[in-house]
Parts: C-alpha cells; structure tokens; sequence
C-alpha cells in the first residue's frame, strides 16, 4: 500500500487503495504500539493513525521494524 507522507505536519496526507488515491482529510487519532522490545523475535513497533479519508474513516498501520504500510481498519 502506498502513503503519501506529510512531513511538515509529520502524518499521512493520501494513500492508495482500491485503485485510487484517497486524500487524508484529517488525523482524527494517533497513537503506537510497542511491545516485546526486549526480544528480536517477539518485538513489534507499529504506529497507527485514524483518519477521515473521502467521507470514510480508516485505520492506517506503519510497521516500523518491516517499514510497511498496511490499511489495518474500516471503520465507516
């Protein structure tokens, strides 16, 4: 899946999906998930954002060790 990344206000500003492009309205949440950092086997580090995209609200997922975006969640 492929993000635009805004890095002035450092956040998604469009992805694709679908075959299309979908522009980030706004970031309604962020918040990460880090666990098992104390093991390279169980560790994960991913940031999550819920955004307002075209009238529907998703969940975006960047995998930080794998450097991967994935759409995690629809939401509406």
């Amino acid at each position: 899946m492929g993000v635009t990344w805004d890095e002035r206000r450092r956040q998604p500003a469009a992805f694709g999906w679908r075959r299309r492009r979908w522009r980030v309205r706004r970031v309604l949440e962020r918040w990460v998930v880090e666990t098992g950092w104390w093991s390279e086997t169980t560790r994960v580090s991913r940031s999550y954002w819920r955004v307002e995209a075209e009238g529907r609200v998703l969940e975006l997922c960047y995998d930080r060790l794998a450097k991967r975006w994935t759409l995690e969640r629809i939401l509406s």
